[in-house]
């Protein structure tokens, strides 16, 4: 048994971990496990399964390439469906029974927080690549840290854009009644007050809610300029249809979803110039990494990568570069890992420079675009 890094579960592993002293010769673990967690079923099965295809990409190059020298990496698969206690549960057994050294993902901040309270009492770090929630990194937990942009960095970010780039002078919010869609809303009025823009009205919607045309009748009244939906591209779609069917024709920021082709399938024509923020858009990182990921990318599956490839991708090479230099500094354990993670800086990733900062959050560019018909263009790329 690998001690250093297996060594660290509750009771008698708690007692073990702390009177047995760490391994640290690069030698000792060649095969380092690291579990996976996302939605591959269910309403945003679209998250997980494109990230895991990026994963599974990422670690073949990795293997090839023996960037860990003799160590290896396997990944231990679950299936969230989205749910925070089924997330909760898999990284449990993950961590008990597979002993995974890490556990990367959390695709939705919801299963990534139920993830995160197994994780930080274990001492396991955790790697998120997609889960926004600002909260999540505002509790002093020493085991976490993601390489998307904080709800509020990235709504800040948003309500930014909308008067620099599109000249807006008022603004609706209408976002999902979750910790999710009210944090990201709270930092779209607070930036957008800051910055002189007028807030003509904010919603709560229920983020399983069918019928939205009271609520937009009532947004049309308002005459906002510029609205701002802050969801999923399942709601966010409906309620962009539900726009269309109301003849409602105002320029619309869609959070991440014009990129998703459900999103596109549930507005239809109303889907048609939206404008949103990606975490990532192929073809906006002109480096010679960038470029050779797309490239990459469009001769294996014949198409560009999703924004959730591109994360899916640079996170397991962060994950896997942290593990490289936790190696080198004889601390492959756990903590090492983790001490690594929130050292990363200027990280060359396929989708832009990554700086991990020291509570977990990252330093990373935001592309904004639109969709025309069916093909996404760049608007704009926040460094």
């Amino acid at each position: 048994m690998v001690r250093g890094l297996t060594a660290r579960r509750s009771g008698f592993g708690v007692l073990l971990a702390a009177a047995l002293p760490l391994l640290a010769t690069p030698a000792f673990a060649k095969e380092i496990k690291i579990g996976f967690i996302c939605p591959l079923s269910g309403a945003v099965a679209v998250y997980g399964n494109d990230s895991l295809e990026a994963a599974k990409v990422a670690l073949d190059e990795i293997a090839k390439s023996k960037m860990l020298g003799e160590h290896t990496i396997k990944l231990v698969t679950a299936d969230t469906g989205g749910n925070p206690s089924q997330a909760a549960q898999a990284v449990q057994r993950m961590i008990d029974a597979d002993e995974v050294h890490a556990v990367f993902g959390g695709c939705t901040s919801p299963e990534t927080a139920a993830a995160i309270e197994i994780t930080e009492a274990a001492k396991v770090p955790l790697l998120s690549h997609l889960a926004q929630d600002t909260s999540l990194t505002q509790k002093g937990n020493k085991y976490f840290a993601r390489i998307a942009q904080t709800a509020k960095t990235f709504s800040s970010s948003a309500a930014q854009w909308v008067l620099e780039s599109r000249k807006a002078k008022s603004v609706y919010i209408l976002a999902r009644n979750d910790n999710y869609g009210q944090s990201l809303a709270d930092a779209f009025e607070e930036k957008s007050k800051e910055l002189g823009v007028t807030v003509a009205g904010r919603v709560a919607y229920e983020p399983n809610g069918r019928e939205f045309k009271p609520i937009l009748a009532k947004m049309a009244e308002a005459k906002p300029d510029f609205v701002s939906i802050l969801g999923f591209y399942t709601d966010t779609g409906l309620i962009m249809k539900q726009m269309g069917e109301l003849q409602i024709a105002i320029p619309t920021f869609a959070n991440t979803s014009p990129a998703i082709r459900q999103f596109r399938e549930i507005a239809g024509p109303a889907a048609n110039g939206a404008y949103g923020a990606l975490y990532y858009f192929a073809g906006s990182i002109d480096t010679a990494r960038g470029k050779e990921f797309t490239a990459n990318w469009q001769a294996k599956y014949k198409r560009q990568p999703t924004q959730y490839e591109g994360m899916g991708y640079d996170g397991i090479y962060v994950l896997a570069d942290a593990i490289r230099r936790a190696s080198a500094a004889g601390k492959l354990t756990s903590e090492g890992i983790r001490d690594a993670l929130l050292t990363t800086k200027g990280f060359e990733g396929a989708t832009g420079t990554i700086t991990i900062q020291p509570n977990g959050d990252v330093v990373r560019p935001l592309p904004f675009v639109q969709l025309t018909g069916d093909e996404l263009k760049l608007d704009f790329l926040m460094k």
